[in-house]
């Protein structure tokens, strides 16, 4: 046995000692002081604190420890909460949790591609580094991508039913309830069909009833969504209550509108789609088109000129 082999053999041991120490560390760490006064005060508080759940010990061992590795700013760490409350992730462990997956992807997706280059018979050299590069910033910003097509998705959802939510408000303010009760209500009745809407008024039912103002909370509401219709329907909710007008009135105008808009938006969409399927045509279905309607004639084509060439 020569060197190189002990040190091998060595590194193995050391690599799999360790891995054992982890799992013993992290399945039977000791108790500490305050879980065993715990226990001897109340035995049921003890045992919950004990056993945890398992997405609280991966977020607490894994996906913070992870996301602390690529350290952000305060108005980074501002921004992306901002973006995963509108995604429709308000846990106070998103960002730890995204810092992590997108710090996984950003290892994955490089060994992913040297995997495939070994696999196709090319080995890694310094030829292949260009292309590990940019599988390495495609893993940084894959999911950043896909956060932001989530909020596009979430908030063209809430877009498309506010109207109906809308009109459900008109007639629950009109019917004699109050704007705080309307809009529970609403929420209730929007739950099967728009959650991620139901679920925002909810929020904002709940902070109403802690004690917040309710031009706050709406406010709130309309920087959570990040939908323009919702922030000019919580802006005229505000002037309606400081002018002290008729909020039926004024919700019947808007819902009004509101209409009007999404049918304009869906006779901009069916305008487009004329110019949206040239493409297609010209990509698709013109070159069979061209194929199956010259292709005899360019087949008798090609026989009379090399008849003649002979």
């Amino acid at each position: 046995m020569n060197l190189m082999t002990l040190l091998l053999d060595a590194t193995i041991m050391l690599a799999v000692f360790s891995a054992a120490m982890a799992l013993y560390w992290w399945s039977a760490r000791p108790t500490s002081p305050v879980d065993a006064r715990l226990k001897e005060i109340n035995p049921r508080i003890s045992q919950e604190l004990a056993a945890p759940p398992v997405s609280k010990v991966i977020v607490e061992r894994v996906a913070k420890p992870m996301a602390q590795i690529v350290p952000a700013s305060p108005r980074n760490v501002r921004r992306l909460r901002r973006r995963l409350t509108r995604a429709g992730f308000p846990n106070e462990n998103a960002v730890s949790i995204y810092g992590a997956i997108r710090l996984i992807s950003g290892i994955a997706i490089p060994l992913l591609a040297g995997l495939a280059l070994v696999v196709a018979g090319r080995p890694l050299t310094g030829a292949s580094f260009p292309l590990l590069l940019v599988a390495f910033t495609f893993g940084l910003f894959i999911p950043s991508f896909l956060l932001s097509r989530r909020i596009a998705k979430r908030q063209q959802q809430m877009t498309r039913a506010l109207p109906d939510a809308l009109d459900l408000l008109v007639v629950c303010v009109e019917a004699g309830l109050g704007l705080n009760a309307a809009l529970q209500r609403v929420g209730r009745e929007m739950e099967l069909v728009e959650p991620a809407l139901s679920y925002e008024l909810a929020i904002t039912n709940r902070e109403i009833r802690a004690g917040k103002p309710r031009d706050e909370a709406l406010r709130n509401l309309g920087d959570r969504t990040g939908v323009d219709d919702i922030k000019s329907l919580v802006a005229m909710l505000i002037q309606t209550d400081r002018f002290g007008t008729s909020i039926a009135d004024s919700l019947r105008v808007f819902a009004d509108s509101l209409r009007t808009k999404r049918r304009q938006r869906a006779e901009e969409l069916v305008a487009k789609a004329t110019i949206k399927l040239i493409f297609p045509l010209l990509l698709f279905i013109f070159p069979a088109l061209l194929i199956v309607l010259m292709g005899p004639a360019m087949i008798r084509i090609y026989e009379m000129l090399k008849q003649l060439s002979q």
